[in-house]
């Protein structure tokens, strides 16, 4: 078992923000596996589009109201 010294301070940083600091003492390579598979995209997106490609719709909650 590694030593989590080892680590990048960002991966630290994001264990411990997740509540997971005592797992990266006890499993720090667990958790640098799973951190790494974390960071990797999912798949390669459509052709000519890139992941940020439109911004994220916003909820209208005035769109679901009723007229009276």
């Amino acid at each position: 078992m590694s030593d989590a010294s080892d680590f990048p301070e960002s991966t630290r940083l994001l264990a411990e923000q997740a509540g997971l600091a005592k797992a990266l003492k006890l499993f720090p390579d667990g958790v640098k596996s799973a951190a790494e598979r974390g960071l990797r995209p999912l798949g390669d997106p459509p052709k000519g589009h890139v992941p940020t490609a439109s911004p994220a719709p916003v909820f209208n909650p005035a769109a679901f109201e009723r007229s009276k």
